[in-house]
């Protein structure tokens, strides 16, 4: 099997191509000429660059010659405004899938990884969000997927693909759950906004393995499903289970919504100003105002036998014992 991986070289990419490696395919990495791949050397893997501004390069490109499978997780996570998430998020979907479609390329199926982001918050712990509710994503990161996910559902009748959701997603590589790790060494828990806001979250072994799955079963084509565990937890929960792996006391400490909102606000002048990203921004503090990000995924087990195999316990502890190992600790 020939499986290509666009985003090969982040948090879940990385992850993605090591289980197909160990499944015995081939992987094509194909890259930006701005975000080279830092996929491991391996036989079974090469690696292709192309422009995603030029659909051309793709197209004169023999990466897609042959290809079993796509697995779309290219994308942009941190931008200024709405249309450069759209130029990282939306407009590679669009090239990829045209080049797909004009060259004919006879996929058994396209994957695209999209976010929960995409769908929004639930209004209630008692309601999670499932396939059926009608989007409603809060920021612009959000929107750009969601606008991605409606290009790949323009292709149905060309190439079978399935859209994945995964909720928040923490493991080896990731840097986002790497803070909350660092505080926890250092004795502290910050919470920016509401400490007892719930979320969703997955380990990335089990996210790598819902893809997996959804990708080999023929009732996930044209679908879309949300990954993730089935016990949604509060930042305190998480916080506290982090430190008691971490095994250090924390001091507790909360930043009031208020006082989030100006330093965001003020991370987006910054922004306007310098034309530069800024890590705090007016979009984190719309993700922090929603109580509920869980969602459910009833129907990726039905459909597909999606269980999450790894305790929160067991996650965060070969989260931990990795970050020690490659200094990310320090």
């Amino acid at each position: 099997m020939i499986a290509v991986v666009t985003g090969s070289g982040g948090f879940i990419g990385s992850h993605l191509v090591e289980a197909l490696l160990e499944q015995g395919c081939t992987v094509r990495c194909l890259d930006t000429r701005s975000n080279t791949s830092t996929s491991p050397h391996h036989p079974r893997i090469k690696h292709y660059t192309i422009d995603c501004a030029e659909p051309h390069t793709l197209m004169e490109s023999r990466v897609l010659e042959g290809a079993d499978y796509v697995f779309h997780l290219a994308g942009g996570t941190k931008a200024i405004h709405l249309g450069e998430f759209r130029r990282w998020n939306v407009l590679p979907t669009r090239n990829l899938l045209q080049v797909l479609a004009e060259r004919r390329i006879q996929l058994k199926r396209f994957i695209y990884v999209s976010s929960q982001a995409a769908a929004g918050p639930a209004q209630s712990l008692d309601r999670p969000i499932t396939e059926e509710t009608s989007p409603e994503p809060v920021e612009d990161y959000g929107r750009s997927k969601l606008e991605a996910e409606q290009v790949v559902q323009e292709y149905t009748s060309l190439i079978p693909y399935t859209i994945l959701r995964p909720s928040s997603v923490y493991g080896p590589r990731d840097v986002d759950f790497l803070n909350i790790f660092k505080q926890a060494n250092n004795h502290l828990s910050v919470y920016p906004g509401y400490r007892d806001n719930i979320i969703s979250i997955i380990f990335v072994a089990n996210l790598v393995n819902g893809i997996l799955q959804a990708t080999r079963t023929k009732t996930t084509q044209g679908k879309t499903y949300f990954l993730s565990t089935d016990q949604p937890l509060s930042w305190r929960e998480i916080h506290r289970a982090i430190a008691n792996v971490v095994n250090k006391n924390a001091i507790e400490l909360s930043i009031p919504q208020g006082i989030v909102d100006l330093i965001c606000r003020a991370g987006d002048l910054y922004s306007k100003l310098t034309g530069k990203y800024s890590i705090v921004n007016t979009r984190k503090a719309a993700l922090s105002k929603s109580h509920y990000w869980i969602c459910s995924s009833d129907r990726a087990k039905q459909d597909f036998g999606f269980m999450p195999h790894m305790s929160l316990l067991e996650g965060l502890q070969i989260t931990h014992r990795w970050y020690t190992e490659n200094g990310w600790l320090k």
